[in-house]
């Protein structure tokens, strides 16, 4: 089947060079919706553009964000290759897992303005993408493959750095929303300067009446709605010092209270979370030439809270779990010219997490108290990368280490290994060999103080072409995983067993056919194996040819109609084959079906300063699950304005 899949997708570059190769003059002149030429940090911690770098890196741009008003990041990231989140199309308040080319949750870093960010008293170090609203965001960076060499910890599907609003001229920019099931938007923006010093100001306001996360399979038992509720505040202010040096300093504070469910299939009418965090953090820059520094800071709180005052359960009469969290993360690196085609970097960085919890209960066997003291861990590492290029430009290549010492395990090390090769000014081969790492989380080593860090083995073979605003690639990868931390329903603990095998294909296409139609284009091809402990007896070894809520075929296509000065429209279809999901515990994994969706969006330009603007999703009203037992949305439309 990969085989197959290969030649088809050579072919369709090939074919897209010659066809797209005799487009007139005049598409000179379209705006590329992906931003293809504009500048990219992510891929080697430094100003490149996107054309200069050998990485599979896909840029969210302003423009598609703005297309995509009244959603969240996670339902945008979702449609991109290579990247499927589970639990997106969920009632609002859930938490997406975020997979990037099958690798499971906790496995693909998550950045905010390059700071890495998590919750250590999560049980993989996930983000919960709630927490940062699409509004605030100016551009997301998605870059695949393993990246533990510049990225440590957790980097082992890729990188995805939310790169947040903050530069400009003064402006004020709002916005304010209304939608299906009682969804409620308003935000509120400022950007100024006072001589070196520019601010952003930024405040948003999330309602919604909801509908019931868990699926009643019956039509009878009469689940409630789930409400959801969120407020976000950041400021965030860049000093100039003089041409050179400049200070970044910004705060992020965000809190949400969702209403839940006890579980699949399983309502409950007075369950609530609540999830709050706090990002404080600043960026001090040196830059000359192609000479730069930088020392980064990020301080961390979450504090997590499950509330049950279950007067509807006739066992359970109250709970109350809460969890608290801090991190610290300092990064400092240097990237100069040694030659005049040599770039080298070299870095260093630290990491430190802690958490406590606490949790009563009142049962009708009687109360229960349990606290979890604060315990922490910290890592260390020393990066180096060496970016090499010749005269023509045709060779590019990245070599790099980095040597990671953990304060509970002990050290490790990951290598980079990127060449790319330009066949003639429109199609460049790509390649990779990679490794990357997770160490074991907090909540993890609490539990089981042997663990060791999982560790992958990453290869890539692709091929992109570009001309004019015209683009296409398509890659193949392989990734295998040794050292998968894991629960073990046995002695119920954490352990290293896991034995992960994932190849698959990622194409994406984007075209400009005229002045007013765009086009876009992807597909993933995923094939997964994982070795692990048997979900029915939960005795044994067993291999599964799958992996959970991760589809083998998706597809993503989208049409951008520009009708006139006025109006503007996007029409996105998606398609999703059939996954497998967990039954429940000691049962046979289910399968859910494939579904399709339709979403749509439309502008209209009332006044230089006045957008209007609908936003349609699931436009078919299909019916689907993405995880068993749960709800997803049926057909959702918003109607809003945004002021500029």
């Amino acid at each position: 089947m990969s085989k197959k899949l290969i030649t088809l997708s050579v072919c369709l570059i090939a074919t897209t060079s010659l066809v797209f190769g005799q487009k007139k003059d005049s598409l000179q002149q379209i705006k590329s919706a992906t931003q293809l030429e504009d500048v990219i940090v992510t891929a080697n911690k430094i100003e490149q553009k996107q054309n200069g770098t050998s990485k599979v890196i896909t840029i969210i741009s302003s423009a598609q964000i703005q297309q995509n008003a009244g959603r969240t990041i996670a339902q945008v990231l979702n449609e991109q290759a290579g990247l499927s989140l589970p639990g997106t199309l969920s009632n609002l308040g859930t938490v997406p897992s975020i997979y990037m080319r099958g690798a499971a949750s906790g496995r693909t870093l998550v950045l905010i303005d390059g700071a890495p960010v998590g919750d250590p008293s999560m049980i993989s170090n996930e983000f919960d993408l709630n927490l940062v609203p699409l509004n605030q965001v100016e551009r997301i960076e998605i870059l695949k493959g393993a990246q533990s060499t510049l990225y440590g910890s957790d980097a082992i599907g890729g990188v995805i750095n939310i790169i947040t609003k903050g530069k400009g001229l003064p402006f004020v920019t709002g916005a304010l929303s209304y939608g299906t099931y009682g969804t409620k938007q308003g935000n509120l923006q400022f950007n100024g300067n006072v001589n070196r010093l520019n601010y952003t100001i930024g405040f948003e306001n999330q309602n919604a009446d909801g509908f019931s996360s868990a699926r009643d399979i019956t039509n009878k038992s009469n689940f409630d709605q789930d409400g959801y509720q969120n407020n976000s505040f950041f400021v965030k202010a860049k000093y100039k010092f003089d041409t050179l040096w400049n200070l970044q300093l910004s705060s992020r504070k965000t809190a949400y209270k969702s209403a839940i469910d006890y579980g699949g299939f399983k309502d409950d009418k007075d369950n609530e979370f609540k999830n709050a965090t706090s990002i404080n953090g600043l960026i001090l820059q040196y830059k000359k030439a192609k000479t730069n520094f930088q020392v980064q800071y990020q301080y961390t709180t979450q504090d997590r809270t499950y509330l049950n005052d279950s007067a509807d359960k006739t066992y359970l009469i109250y709970e109350n779990n809460q969890y608290a969290g801090k991190t610290h993360f300092a990064d400092a690196f240097l990237s100069t010219p040694i030659h005049n085609h040599i770039q080298w970097i070299i870095g260093t960085d630290f990491r430190y997490g802690s958490y406590n919890q606490s949790y009563q209960s009142i049962s009708k066997w009687g109360p229960y108290n349990d606290a979890f003291k604060d315990t922490f861990q910290y890592q260390n590492a020393l990066y180096t990368s060496v970016l090499i290029n010749d005269n023509a430009k045709k060779w590019l290549l990245e070599l790099g280490a980095r040597y990671n010492n953990h304060n509970r395990f002990g050290n490790n090390q990951t290598f980079t290994f990127n060449p790319s090769y330009a066949l003639n000014e429109q199609l460049r081969l790509i390649a990779s060999v990679s490794s990357g790492f997770k160490a074991p989380s907090l909540y993890q080593i609490s539990y089981n103080d042997q663990l060791k860090a999982e560790t992958s083995f990453n290869t890539e073979l692709g091929v992109s072409f570009k001309k004019e605003n015209v683009f296409a690639r398509v890659v193949y990868y392989n990734r295998n995983i040794k050292n998968g931390i894991d629960y073990n329903y046995i002695d119920y603990n954490f352990f290293n067993f896991i034995q992960q095998k994932v190849n698959g294909i990622e194409l994406e296409i984007q075209h400009p056919i005229n002045e007013q139609h765009q086009f876009s284009l992807n597909y993933t091809y995923m094939n997964g194996q994982e070795t692990n402990q048997n979900r029915i007896t939960t005795t044994d070894t067993i291999t599964y040819n799958y992996l959970l809520k991760r589809p083998k075929h998706s597809l993503n296509i989208q049409w951008h109609y520009s009708i006139n000065k006025k109006w503007d429209a996007t029409l996105t279809a998606r398609y999703i084959s059939k996954r497998y999901d967990v039954g429940g515990y000691a049962k046979p994994d289910v399968t859910l079906a494939y579904y399709t969706l339709l979403n749509a969006h439309i502008q209209y330009k009332w006044s230089k300063r006045i957008v209007v603007f609908a936003n349609g999703q699931n436009l078919l009203n299909d019916h689907f699950n993405e995880i068993n037992g749960y709800n997803a949305i049926g057909r959702m439309v918003q109607f809003g304005l945004r002021l500029n």
